[in-house]
Formats: structure tokens, sequence, C-alpha cells
């Protein structure tokens, strides 16, 4: 089945994790097990957007997809996401891709908000994603993105403005765009996995992080941090991605119904909960840790710092004027 930019979201792959233990040949469409991984615990709003659509892909399979999903227990987002291009993992969603072209989406102020980071994602830089996944992971598809919201800072010591993250050493993930913004402003980035976030935070390895925002209160980071900003920190798009002989051996019915129920749920059950939980996520962090604990800093000096940064950073992967295009859009 050839993907183009109209059937974007058309696909996914890999042997079952059953057929690939025991070496046998590609499984029959009755009853296929499916590895479903992501880095955070089950009650992120990733996890419980995959299982209310895997859940409905299995009824609409008639039972002849499965989905044992794997839920922060192992390993970070390139753990995952080596093991599905491996086949120990069937289907990985997640922030983490190891590509320049992907990582550049979490630069702060790189879009404007998610909905135009998807416009960037399955439009105007479609071909250019796509041929970088093919390129690095040939045994992976590249499914869809969801729109996973914003991301947010958060520190101990209270900033009063972002000129105050100099110096601060502050948790960033293995990825270009968040590193580079973070080094723009001053900060000192220190790369830790997301399943060892929590510790190096409670341990006083770091004086803050940057992550996903809705995992804020799911992932009880409100225990080992006191302050998160209300600012946007970059945009995160989960990638979906599966392994390909997975894909290949669902067979056309099957993978219509995996893409096809996603495409149906992703703006309201994942892109609008996230939206709205924001709001009682901040209501929640302000009842743990203080009413002054989710400032709303001006950033209309940072945006001017990081500009440049930004945009070097998006031409030099995309090639000169991407991201005077991309503000055009």
């Amino acid at each position: 089945m050839n993907i183009n930019r109209r059937n974007f979201n058309s696909g996914l792959g890999a042997m079952s994790l059953a057929s690939a233990l025991v070496g046998v040949g590609a499984p029959t469409l009755a009853a296929q097990t499916l590895i479903y991984g992501n880095a955070g615990n089950i009650n992120s709003a990733s996890n419980k957007f995959a299982k209310k659509w895997l859940d409905l892909v299995t009824e609409r399979t008639n039972g002849e997809l499965v989905f044992d999903i794997k839920a922060g227990t192992i390993g970070g987002g390139k753990d995952v996401l080596d093991g599905t291009a491996l086949g120990t993992v069937n289907l990985y969603n997640g922030a983490y891709t190891g590509l320049r072209e992907f990582d550049v989406f979490y630069a702060p102020y790189f879009a404007r908000n998610s909905n135009h980071a998807q416009a960037i994602a399955n439009d105007l830089l479609y071909d250019e994603l796509n041929s970088a996944v093919k390129n690095r992971y040939p045994s992976l598809h590249y499914l869809s993105v969801a729109r996973a919201g914003p991301w947010k800072l958060f520190t101990n010591q209270k900033l009063e403005t972002f000129d105050d993250l100099k110096g601060l050493k502050i948790r960033a993930p293995s990825i270009e765009g968040v590193i580079a913004g973070l080094e723009q402003v001053g900060a000192k980035p220190t790369v830790i996995p997301f399943n060892e976030l929590y510790g190096a935070l409670q341990q006083g390895v770091v004086d803050g992080m940057a992550t996903l925002g809705n995992l804020m209160i799911t992932q009880k980071f409100y225990e080992v941090v006191k302050h998160c900003y209300q600012n946007d920190w970059g945009i995160g798009l989960d990638k979906q991605m599966i392994n390909m002989n997975t894909w290949n051996n669902l067979g056309e019915k099957n993978q219509k119904v995996l893409t096809e129920t996603f495409n149906e749920l992703e703006p309201q059950d994942f892109f609008r909960a996230t939206e709205e939980a924001e709001i009682s996520n901040f209501k929640k962090w302000r009842e743990i840790n203080g009413e002054d604990s989710t400032p709303l800093l001006d950033a209309t000096a940072a945006q001017k710092t990081l500009e440049p940064a930004i945009k070097n950073l998006a031409d030099d992967i995309f090639g000169s004027g991407t991201y005077d295009k991309i503000q055009s859009i």
C-alpha cells in the first residue's frame, strides 16, 4: 500500500510479539495480541486515549486484534521505540523519535499552538517527516500524530522572568528542540529519560524540568517540584508508529479499522480532552502547592531571544526559508 500525503493516517507495522518470539511465520488474522508501549503511566492522557482507541479497535475487528498496553513499564521513549523497531513491541506512542525533523516541533514558539503544529506535520512538512522515518527506521511505519498539548516548564525556584533560567539545571529529554530552547535562554539542559525523571527531581539532580504539561498531575510531579508555569514551552505531538511487519500482517480491513478509529477519536477524546484537563490540572496543582505556584510570565522578551535560534534550527533541518513558511500558514 503506497502512502501519500492524502492517506497519511493509513499505516502501522510488525509481526505479532508471540510470533516473533517463537520464530514462526506470519500470523493469521485470528486473535493477534499486539503490544502497545508508552513511557508514561496508565493514567496519562496518552494512555487513557490509547485504551479507548484500542478497545474500540478490538470491538470493531470482532476480537481479531487484541492489545496489551505497556504503560511506563518497559523503559523510556527511546527504549519503547527501539523495541518497536526490533519487533518486541508492536505499536509505539510517544514524543521521542531521535529525529531532528520531529525534534524541532518541541522548540518553544516553533508552532503557535497544537492545531498549527498538526497542520505543519500533516501538510507542509509531511513528505520530509515521512522520509526521515523511513530512512532512520526502515522497519517502522509512521502512522500519525496526536495533539498532546503544550509542554511546560517546572522549577523549584520561582522565576520572575525567563531570564531567571540562566544557570539553572533543567531536565530535558533527548529532543533537540527542547535542548536548543533551554540553551538559548541560558539554562543548562540536562538530559534525563522520562522514566528516571521523578527520582532525579526528588534527589535534586536538576532544578526543574521541561515536559508535557498534561502529565503534571498523573505523574505526581507536584510532589517533587514546586512551580509549574502556565506559559507554553513547545508543543507536544505524540507519534504513533508500528513495526512494518505487524502492519503488513494486519490485512487491509484491520489496517483501515485501526487508522480510521484513531482519526475518529483523536479530535475529541485526545486533543480536546487534554485541553480541558489543563484547567483542572492547574487548579489541582495550586491546591497542593499554593496559589502562587502556577505563575504566568511575560514571554515577550523570551520569544525575541528564542526566535533566531529556532529559525536557524528549522532552516538547517528543512532548508532555507522553512521557518518563514511555517509562520505564514
